[in-house]
């Protein structure tokens, strides 16, 4: 089972020192809309699922393959009678990091629906099909290294996808995708900026000039990006700390309301209480009762 998002914005807890997260998703579940710094690949096993991503709805027969590019805003719809399926998360690094690999990462900036029955696309669907049926298998056995057969195979897999796509897609080097893969590389570079410094006082003018924009363009760029808000990202940052601190910490609040970046204990228990509902004593006081049951 893979976790639910909370909210639009999710982080993805890549598992021990892998740079890929993959779940055997069993369950009759739908997954509301939600965004991420992940490259996703689904592929049904049993069952037909809907996928929204931004605007466009793909439906997926089993053994369809369906990429997600990393920041796109997207949902998925499980069957109603119960379905199976492999979802695969994968930091972009993970490529970058493989000499003469770092280019092949503009497969991964569009949505790409790969199907048996897809012009020119069966075979590569084919070899897909099989590194990621046996990507799970690794998964559920958990051999030694397994860890380094399932990245060596989601590396295979864009090296297949690349070069089909310089084959047989050329428009993938549109002036308009490479301005898509600029946009994505500031966007990460904001993002990442924000996480680092989100205790300080961040000016959405001040991460614009990181961005390259002015405010206007930038407030605008965010939210096509984000989902939401520059000042909604920011806040859900702070706050997804602050949870944590509380749950898992002694640290008083007011402490807490500092170190998440809050300039005042009145603006934090105020913003943390509209978000999550509860005071930040009462979320503490509810977390910590379910870990000590």
């Amino acid at each position: 089972m893979i976790k639910k998002p909370e909210g639009i914005l999710k982080t993805v807890d890549y598992d021990g020192q892998s740079l890929f997260v993959m779940r055997h998703n069993t369950e009759t579940e739908n997954y509301p809309k939600h965004r991420h710094g992940a490259t996703e690949i689904i592929m049904p096993l049993t069952g037909g699922y809907g996928v929204i991503i931004n605007e466009d709805s793909y439906r997926l027969k089993e053994f369809d393959i369906l990429i997600v590019p990393n920041g796109d805003i997207h949902e998925i719809q499980a069957p109603k009678s119960g379905g199976e399926c492999i979802i695969l998360q994968f930091d972009l690094t993970l490529l970058k990091s493989v000499k003469g690999l770092a280019g092949a990462s503009f497969i991964f900036f569009k949505p790409w629906l790969i199907t048996p029955n897809s012009p020119n696309l069966a075979e590569l669907h084919g070899t897909l099909k099989v590194l990621l049926l046996e990507a799970l298998e690794e998964y559920k056995e958990k051999q030694d290294y397994y860890e380094a057969n399932i990245t060596a195979k989601i590396i295979t897999a864009a090296v297949f996808m690349a070069r089909k796509q310089r084959e047989e897609l050329p428009e993938a080097f549109s002036d308009q995708l490479m301005k898509r893969r600029v946009h994505i590389v500031n966007f990460n570079r904001c993002i990442e900026y924000i996480n680092q410094h989100y205790r300080e006082d961040l000016p959405l003018e001040f991460v614009a000039k990181i961005a390259g924009f002015s405010k206007f363009h930038f407030t605008r760029w965010f939210k096509q990006f984000a989902g939401v808000s520059f000042y909604e990202y920011l806040t859900q940052v702070r706050i997804r700390v602050a949870e944590s601190m509380l749950a898992n910490t002694e640290v008083p609040i007011t402490e807490i309301a500092l170190e998440s970046g809050f300039q005042s204990i009145a603006t934090f228990n105020r913003v943390f209480k509209h978000n999550k509902k509860l005071t930040p004593t009462e979320y503490r006081n509810e977390e910590q009762s379910v870990m000590n049951k």
